[in-house]
């Protein structure tokens, strides 16, 4: 006899950019219904002057220590440079220096580029790694790797307790092209036409919001998102600390910041919670 698949009767909102295919494919194989309405495009910057100029920078003078945000990030950098000749002098000069990791991914990518990584923050919180350099005496020259989120709230901390931060321009975020399909899903989530909506990331979360905002429904949006009349499904903390200081409650999230333990952690909501709304 077949299992009831556990999202059956479930429509479910996706706001991702990447990996969206792959979230869509986890969904419908539990049973749901899906509607996708992709909230974000990721940018690469990897041949932007700028970037090229900063990784010579660190070439001629590598800094004390690296704080890698993401893992993406790093391996987009790399891979940059590598385009440009110059990966393995950029490798070469970063072997020697302290990398700070604020998560498991940047932790294996960096493994995967020969980097020995000599602290990750336990909950994968950008806090954290401001407490860590300030408690360990803070750093005459930080390197940090952004994770395309604003520059400035991301520096600033580090340079409270460091000499020169280093920025590192590799992705940033920004609405998608066209951003119809994200209007579809917000005006969804307030009339109540999706049981649950996942985010990837904090930023589709804040771009969700902006969305809403320009459409006059913010409020609306943000208080339909309660875990009782719209669940509201995140990947891990980093992105639930921002949900929900945009004022969304009653998240689901996994233990482990991972897209198929999101999407399990989910179906285990349903299942407790018994038929959708």
């Amino acid at each position: 006899m077949t299992e009831p698949l556990p999202l059956a009767g479930w429509r479910v909102g996706v706001t991702a950019d990447r990996r969206a295919d792959a979230q869509l494919d986890l969904l419908r194989r539990r049973g749901a219904d899906v509607l996708h309405g992709c909230t974000m495009q990721t940018l690469n910057l990897g041949h932007d002057e700028r970037l090229l100029e900063v990784s010579r920078r660190l070439m001629a003078e590598p800094p004390d220590a690296l704080v890698l945000e993401t893992g993406m990030g790093l391996t987009m950098w790399l891979e940059a440079m590598d385009g440009v000749g110059v990966g393995a002098d950029l490798r070469s000069a970063l072997a020697g220096v302290e990398v700070i990791a604020r998560g498991p991914k940047a932790v294996s990518a960096a493994r995967r580029a020969g980097l020995e990584v000599a602290w990750s923050a336990p909950n994968e919180q950008f806090a954290e790694i401001v407490r860590h350099v300030a408690d360990t005496g803070g750093r005459r020259r930080i390197a940090l790797q952004l994770d395309g989120t604003d520059e400035d709230t991301l520096v600033a901390p580090l340079a409270a307790t460091c000499d020169e931060v280093v920025a590192i321009p590799i992705y940033r975020w920004a609405l998608p092209d066209d951003i119809g399909p994200a209007q579809t899903l917000a005006e969804a989530i307030c009339a109540g036409g999706v049981e649950a909506v996942t985010f990837t990331t904090k930023q589709a979360a804040v771009h969700l919001v902006e969305i809403a905002t320009d459409m006059g429904c913010r409020d609306e949006l943000v208080a339909a998102l309660d875990g009782r009349r719209v669940v509201a499904v995140s990947v891990g903390p980093v992105c639930s600390a921002t949900m929900r200081a945009l004022g969304m409650s009653g998240l689901v999230e996994p233990e482990r910041a991972r897209l198929v333990a999101m999407i399990d952690a989910l179906a285990d909501h349903a299942g407790s919670s018994g038929s959708a709304a």
